[in-house]
């Protein structure tokens, strides 16, 4: 058994090798939150102040909001498209289509959707999934903390950029993530009690509740994890205090599940950190600000320009302003540089140019698609469609590394809260053993998936065209399987479609009733030849011979 002071002091060497990765990035973060987002990127390790460390840079450095307005763009459109509170984003399914069928499955399926979507809504999941878009957006990566809570269900820590530190599996995804939790002295000691090292007991006892102390929080795969051992928990959770060096920690607990999701933008490599739309904006928005202040300054120029004055006249530049001078001529105060007018205009298209080249980088966009569409309105809705999935294909990565680093784990740390509290519903039998599969239903996933509408309705039409003159040419088109493949993708719900057992049973019905009614209508032909036959029967042609034996063929 590993003892406190073996793992706090894993604990510190891993966190410091973490620390120098994350060096790298940081000078360009903070950065980007300087043109983009003055409220994010909080890094603690240069400030102490009473905020949580968050640097503040409001109107000093900010010429043109115009970053910050297509950075929210993306994270309202990402947000909505995504996971949005209003419309269902996921929902449940088994890998075994069979067992889909067995009975209570679909209906048991169903309640734990809506308990999920409740539990969800009435946490502050969907705020802390807002903050995260952003974060992923701005910095590249995003990292939240699912904690579970007696009254609330669960509290999700929506952390920022310079708030914490991941680490990656082998398979190349977060499974580890340190934070610090700035907390006040009073929160401390209602945390962690006892455990509190005596540093932070003195400020207690000398009433300095509000005195701010850092707490390091380390989530982690443990790596002496058995499953046989009676409450044993696969993730490991360790706090400490750095100021005490007692080599103690403040507590040591485990999680069920992964309690925390870190996805990345995009990643190059093996990198641990993602790329994001505002490393790659980061030119354009410095330049923003540069024109900007050039702009500013060119008008200034032009409205109190520099002049030039004899010494005993002082000008106060204030406009309507009269300066009286004695002995002074007019010819004796010019101007040395007169600011033309075209400047501004000149410098403004180079802000439209920058302006332009942020949308399209932020995929902000993308979002306004209709909003800013040049050109005369309203246009098509086959010619939005067609260009909005030409710019969704861009997103494809990002939606499908969001679904698997974010969404799924998610999903999974929720459903295994709700069924530890007991609040699922008891599992049909059919769904012993089973393992269920989570598919996204969200706007951007379906729009991902209708990309290909258009070429299933090119060959199906070309087909039916063809066979007006070509009836055999139905032959090559399995349409069963074309409307499946046109509902999944445009995203139709599963009880629209009739699964294949169902479809075959209406068509054997439907034979079998058409066969009968062939029947039903071939039966007055039917009586009428069995009265001829019996007429012709008993008609005597003479030598004991009926009519119908000298008309039949001999044998």
């Amino acid at each position: 058994m590993t003892g406190n002071a073996d793992i706090r002091s894993h604990c510190e060497q891993r966190l410091a090798l973490m620390k120098s990765i994350r060096t790298d990035y940081e000078s360009e973060t903070e950065q980007i939150a300087r043109f983009a987002q003055p409220a994010r990127s909080r890094f603690l390790r240069n400030s102490k102040d009473q905020n949580g460390g968050r640097r503040r840079m409001w109107n000093k450095t900010l010429f043109d909001p115009h970053g910050i307005e297509a950075f929210r763009t993306l994270t309202n459109g990402m947000t909505s498209g995504l996971s949005s509170a209003s419309r269902p984003w996921f929902t449940l399914k088994l890998t075994d289509d069979a067992a889909m069928q067995a009975n209570g499955v679909r209906a048991w399926l169903s309640d734990v959707e809506r308990r999920l979507y409740a539990f969800f809504a009435s946490t502050n999941f969907y705020a802390a999934a807002k903050s995260g878009y952003g974060e992923m957006g701005l910095f590249g990566t995003e990292g939240c903390v699912m904690v579970e809570h007696p009254t609330a269900g669960a509290v999700c820590h929506a952390l920022t950029f310079g708030e914490y530190w991941i680490g990656l599996s082998d398979a190349l995804t977060p499974d580890t993530l340190y934070r610090v939790c700035p907390m006040s002295v009073k929160q401390a000691v209602e945390t962690f009690g006892e455990a509190c090292s005596p540093v932070i007991r003195s400020l207690y006892d000398r009433s300095q509740y509000e005195a701010p102390v850092e707490i390091y929080h380390a989530i982690e795969p443990d790596p002496h994890y058995n499953p046989m051992q009676f409450g044993a928990k696969p993730w490991r959770s360790v706090y400490w205090d750095p100021s005490d060096r007692s080599d103690t920690v403040l507590r040591l607990s485990g999680y069920h599940e992964q309690p925390f999701w870190a996805p990345r933008w995009d990643v190059v490599g093996g990198d641990t950190y993602g790329v994001s739309p505002g490393m790659e904006a980061l030119p354009a928005l410095r330049e923003l600000q540069m024109q900007a202040k050039r702009r500013n300054e060119a008008i200034d120029q032009m409205v109190k320009p520099e002049k030039i004055a004899p010494p005993n006249v002082r000008l106060t530049g204030e406009p309507g302003r009269v300066v009286a001078a004695a002995g002074v001529d007019r010819d004796q105060i010019f101007i040395p540089y007169q600011m033309p007018y075209q400047a501004v205009a000149a410098i403004g298209e180079e802000m439209d140019k920058c302006r332009r080249q942020i949308d399209s980088l932020a995929f902000a966009d993308l979002f306004n698609a209709i909003t800013n569409m040049a050109g005369i309105q309203p246009r098509t809705v086959e010619e939005i469609a067609a260009r909005n999935e030409e710019k969704l294909t861009q997103l494809g990565p990002v939606i499908e590394r969001v679904a698997n680093e974010k969404l799924q784990v998610a999903i999974e740390r929720g459903f295994g809260i709700l069924h530890r509290g007991g609040f699922l519903p008891p599992v049909p039998p059919a769904l012993s053993e089973k393992q269920l599969n989570v598919e996204f239903v969200s706007i951007l996933q379906q729009m991902q998936r209708m990309v290909g509408l258009g070429q299933i309705e090119r060959v199906v039409g070309f087909v039916g065209n063809l066979a007006a003159v070509h009836p055999d040419a139905l032959d090559k088109i399995d349409f069963d399987e074309a409307i499946d493949e046109y509902g999944y993708r445009a995203g139709a719900p599963a009880r629209l479609i009739r699964p294949a057992r169902e479809v075959a049973a209406l068509r054997k019905a439907r034979a079998e009733q058409a066969a009968t009614a062939r029947t039903l209508a071939a039966m007055p032909a039917m009586k009428a030849g069995a009265d001829a036959a019996r007429l012709l029967a008993a008609t005597d042609v003479g030598n004991g011979d009926s009519l119908l034996a000298r008309l039949l063929p001999p044998a």
